[in-house]
């Protein structure tokens, strides 16, 4: 997958969108005071006051535009090689301490990447399960079918298993981009209403250190 490309690519519900519509209401009102003046013995005639003309306002003050995500990053109790992060709706995990923690095109999702490469990455989210009567074995397949339809995209593996005693699935599928092949393992599992997901990518000839490294992020993760 490109950088460019979010976890919305895959089943995750990373999508949201928010509108906020400002409503400035403005109230206003007039008080004419047409009250005659006193007559006095120097006026032959008799001429009516100015009438005064007040108005009040009222406005909506604007919505604060949505919070960043929370980056927080850490390296108490975890390997010298590795930094804590929490990502959105209580993920967190542990990921190389070198690499640079961004926001993702949505605000459910980080990225992470080598700085000496661009196709050794790693991406972390979670978000609401928006359909709870689909299994998350179905929708995790569905979404690897549709993918597949993309020039590039080839299924490697896909199956059921468990993280920490929730259901999860098992991922891992080759793809071309712009900087170059990548086989990418992801993992996805379902707790207390949420589907979350770890992936990583690296070049296919480091296969093994690409798997070892959702491995190691898949231990650390929390819930």
């Amino acid at each position: 997958m490109n950088a460019k490309k979010t976890i919305g690519a895959l089943p995750l519900a990373l999508s949201f969108a928010a509108v906020y519509v400002v409503v400035a209401g403005a109230a206003g009102y007039l008080t004419l005071d047409a009250r005659p003046s006193e007559p006095t013995a120097a006026a032959a005639t008799t001429t009516p006051a100015l009438p005064v003309i007040t108005t009040t306002t009222t406005t909506t003050a604007e919505p604060s535009p949505p919070a960043p995500p929370t980056v927080v990053t850490t390296t108490a109790d975890l390997p010298p090689d590795l930094k804590r992060v929490e990502a959105a709706n209580g993920l967190t995990t542990a990921i190389p301490v070198e690499w640079q923690v961004t926001a993702g095109t949505v605000d459910t999702t980080l990225v992470a990447t080598d700085p000496t490469s661009p196709r050794r990455e790693v991406r972390l989210g979670g978000a609401p399960v928006t359909n709870s009567s689909k299994p998350l074995l179905d929708r995790i397949t569905e979404a690897a079918t549709q993918q597949e339809r993309e020039p590039g995209h080839r299924r490697v593996t896909l199956s059921a298993t468990t993280i920490r005693s929730h259901p999860a699935v098992s991922w891992e599928f080759d793809e071309n981009t712009t900087s170059g092949p990548k086989r990418v393992a992801t993992a996805f599992w379902e707790s207390n209403g949420v589907e979350y997901v770890l992936y990583s990518a690296g070049p296919p000839e480091e296969w093994d250190l690409t798997r070892s490294r959702l491995a190691r992020m898949v231990d650390f993760a929390r819930p």
